[in-house]
């Protein structure tokens, strides 16, 4: 009797659970909750409230390597970079993930660091040798090292892993045009914009590719598809009058530049063009002001500008009596 309840108060014992591992258990779960409360509120756009979610997460739970990861993602969308890098950092140490090499290469990548970020993407190819974001965006950290080679080897094994992938066509493409194969360029802009007729980086760099053929019509014809999909970006304005310029449409012409001062009242070079423009019109007047302005907002334009001066005045006609 005495052996049968010694080994009854053993058992007892071993199913004893203290206080603390209940309240551990408690809190791991109450921790999972709020990622996932968390991630809803990211998805939704709702940083700070994200933000709160994976901060209790992790006062919850110290070891939660997911509540760091997605507190990282909110930060580098806050663009608290160096906060983002050290919740990527954590996660990585509590459980080493390819999405988490990816996020702090892209984080260092944002920071200007393309040679560590390669580092971080090197890392989560190894840990997943299919991972088609990865050589993506390792492909851009090489294009922005100008090493074009490498990052066509990227771009083009991200697109054997998803060959729905239109940023990695664009990306091809955008390398390719670096290295002057404008017909390859167009080839992959024009893939790119078939996989997302609403991708405005397809249509603004193929119109790139196309004025570099001399396709100036085509190339405004792609300016006016990606203005129709993101009107707000100054730069496919000025471009577009630039080559309405060209073209001789110098009403099509000042209505753009007129749009980049707009959007941009600091952009010298819509000042500049717009002067030019006027002074062809013999408005001096207002060409000389929109010239000034140009060169107060950015006087490295003046040799360029004196010059181009010189060729209107000389090439313009007198006046009729």
């Amino acid at each position: 009797m005495q052996r049968g309840g010694a080994m009854l108060f053993v058992l007892l014992i071993g199913l004893l659970v203290t206080p603390a591992v209940v309240h551990s258990q408690v809190n791991k779960r109450l921790a999972i909750d709020h990622v996932t409360r968390g991630t809803n509120e990211l998805e939704a756009g709702n940083l700070d409230a994200a933000l709160a979610h994976f901060q209790r997460a992790i006062e919850l739970d110290r070891n939660y390597g997911a509540a760091y990861f997605s507190r990282g993602l909110v930060r580098k969308r806050q663009r608290d970079y160096d906060g983002a890098i050290n919740d990527f950092t954590r996660s990585i140490e509590l459980k080493p993930m390819a999405e988490a090499y990816l996020n702090r290469g892209a984080t260092l990548k944002d920071k200007g660091d393309p040679d560590a970020a390669i580092v971080d993407y090197n890392k989560a190819i190894e840990l997943n040798a299919n991972y088609a974001d990865a050589f993506f965006n390792r492909g851009i950290a090489k294009d922005d090292k100008a090493d074009f080679d490498g990052a066509i080897r990227d771009f083009s094994r991200a697109i054997e892993l998803n060959p729905g992938n239109a940023r990695a066509f664009v990306g091809r493409g955008f390398a390719r045009m670096r290295q002057g194969d404008a017909d390859g360029a167009m080839a992959d802009y024009s893939m790119g914009i078939e996989l997302n007729p609403r991708g405005f980086l397809g249509f603004y760099n193929r119109a790139f590719a196309r004025k570099s053929k001399g396709d100036l019509d085509g190339a405004i014809v792609d300016l006016n598809k990606a203005l129709e999909i993101l009107p707000s970006d100054v730069d496919a304005w000025y471009e577009r009058g630039v080559l309405r310029g060209a073209k001789g449409d110098l009403d099509g012409a000042l209505a753009d530049f007129a749009k980049v001062i707009e959007l941009d009242p600091r952009h010298a070079r819509a000042h500049a063009n717009r002067g030019m423009i006027k002074l062809l019109r013999r408005q001096d007047a207002d060409a000389q002001n929109e010239l000034d302005k140009a060169l107060e907002l950015d006087g490295s334009l003046k040799p360029a500008l004196q010059k181009s001066v010189d060729q209107i005045k000389k090439t313009r006609r007198p006046p009729l009596e």
